[in-house]
């Protein structure tokens, strides 16, 4: 994402919890403590008297107030119990175990077991339809062994989880026993629709004080990279969400969910004007497949892919920086059988454009297995159209393989010193030293890398094995030396790269000694 940078900041998860976050308060227990309490929308609209704002701004003056009308009873708060295991004793946190507490091995080992205590959290949903499910944050019901929903009148009832997935942090509650009746669901709006700019509301019940009601628009999309979950592309806004707002609704202006308020961008833990929610679009289909199923299946492809960098685009012959640059192929997987390559640019799926590597992964997950799609892709100058048979994806098992990259002697001479790398040919020395196995035929070993040098910048690290240089195959370290000998002094070198397995592209300019 340009512009932000995260790594100094904190990502919130909007749940409170009792006995970390803060003190779930009834609205009479934030009354009795002297706080105001959220206040309560009236049963009946009363008659307004016409006034010189009412003149003024005319229908937009109720807009907010007909939507809150219209979506607080379809919102919910959802409290969790569970049981944790007790933090250990401070004292044996900071000198270790009770020296005169001996294990059987004669070790020192503490004498107080470690105790199990109750844990209460509290966070949002939303009725999705009268038969009682309710759509909310899977941060929010992990681990809960009961959980209770409150509906807007003040009914409580219990609820138990119907289907989590987690790499989306999404979850399906329902109702236990005999739904109740006047349950009111929520509308779906369309999230693809949504505007930047586009006015939004976002209701639930931050640190406990339900039926809280606020205003803000929809600041970006496509937001990635957050850290927050697996599959981004997250809708962000500036409507006030803090911990407990967690897994209730984003709504636009005709009371429809966009989505589901999931985390915030804070320095302080606080509301600081940056909150992310989850797409309604993607959200719908993860709730369908956990009420269906109780999981949800995604869709495969069998690629490691990356973002197209200005250089790589450059390097590749690519006009525009779009689409998703294919680092490896999966042997047997769908694209291979489709006859995808490294080094290919993925432009299109089923006809639209794709946008960027996760925009690419976000679809194909969301695509049943055993579907065919079609591919437009970018190889050697060229567009070319390709089909692929999607298959179903194991989480585990490939997650390492699309996970992409991070973005003898040295050979000397014409000459690599000046990329602040130094590599050899792989021998069997070197293969024992790098431990490096005997499926890896061709290729350099990147033996030393220069912090300050160029290699370092492209993110290149000991052990990596260079398996091309400007698209050109490297068999020796002399294969590698003379290619950047010719590309010349300050010309950007395109590098193919295996790590541990797992394949990726990456630039590296030489730089005068």
């Amino acid at each position: 994402m340009h512009g932000f940078r995260f790594a100094p900041l904190i990502f919130c998860l909007f749940f409170s919890f009792g006995l970390i976050e803060c003190k779930s308060q009834t609205k009479g227990q934030a009354a009795q403590a002297g706080q105001p309490a959220t206040a309560e929308a009236p049963a009946q609209s009363q008659p307004v008297q016409s006034t010189g704002s009412q003149a003024r701004y005319g229908a937009f003056q109720t807009v907010f107030t007909d939507v809150a009308k219209k979506v607080v009873p379809s919102v919910v708060s959802v409290s969790m119990e569970r049981t944790v295991t007790a933090p250990q004793n401070p004292f044996e946190f900071f000198f270790g175990p009770d020296p005169f507490g001996s294990g059987e091995d004669g070790r020192p080992q503490s004498r107080a077991p470690r105790r199990k205590q109750k844990e209460s959290g509290l966070g949002s949903g939303f009725i999705t339809d009268v038969k009682g499910y309710i759509l909310t944050n899977n941060h929010v019901v992990e681990g809960a062994q009961k959980i209770t929903v409150q509906l807007s009148d003040e009914r409580e009832f219990d609820a138990e989880v119907v289907g989590t997935d987690k790499p989306s942090d999404l979850a399906v509650i329902r109702i236990k026993g005999k739904i109740p009746a006047g349950l009111v669901p929520l509308k779906f709006g369309d999230s693809d629709k949504l505007e930047i700019g586009e006015w939004v509301i976002a209701v639930g019940a931050p640190f406990g004080l339900y039926e809280t009601v606020t205003t803000g628009i929809i600041s970006a999309k496509g937001r990635q990279n957050t850290g927050i979950s697996t599959y981004g592309n997250f809708l962000q806004t500036d409507a006030a969400i803090n911990p407990g707002n967690s897994g209730g609704p984003l709504v636009n202006l005709n009371g429809e969910a966009v989505g589901i308020n999931t985390a915030i961008y804070s320095q302080s833990g606080g509301y600081q004007g940056i909150g992310f929610a989850i797409p309604v679009n993607l959200a719908k289909n993860i709730m369908e497949s956990l009420i269906k199923s109780g999981k949800v299946t995604r869709g495969w492809l069998g690629v490691s892919i990356q973002p197209v960098s200005p250089d790589i685009a450059d390097a590749l012959g690519l006009k525009d920086r779009r689409g998703a640059l294919v680092g490896d192929v999966v042997a047997g997987g769908p694209a291979d059988k489709a006859g995808l390559k490294r080094g290919d640019v993925v432009l299109k799926l089923q006809g639209q454009d794709v946008r960027d590597a996760n925009d690419l992964m976000n679809r194909i997950a969301l695509i049943p297995p055993g579907s065919t799609v079609d591919l437009t892709v970018f190889r050697d100058g060229k567009q070319q159209n390709l089909k692929a048979k999607i298959a179903k994806r194991d989480e585990e098992k490939v997650a390492q393989e699309e996970s992409g990259g991070g973005g003898g002697g040295a050979v000397e001479g014409g000459d690599i010193s000046s990329l602040g790398m130094e590599a050899t040919d792989l021998t069997d020395e070197v293969r024992r030293q790098f431990q490096i196995g005997g499926n890896i035929k061709t290729g350099v070993v990147v033996t030393r890398v220069d912090p300050d040098g160029s290699a370092a910048e492209a993110g290149l690290q000991e052990g990596d094995i260079i398996v091309e240089a400007n698209r050109k195959k490297v068999d020796s370290a002399k294969d590698l030396r003379d290619i950047v000998a010719k590309a010349g002094k300050g010309k950007k070198i395109l590098f193919l790269v295996n790590r541990k397995g797992t394949t990726f592209f990456s630039m590296a300019t030489p730089k005068a000694k």
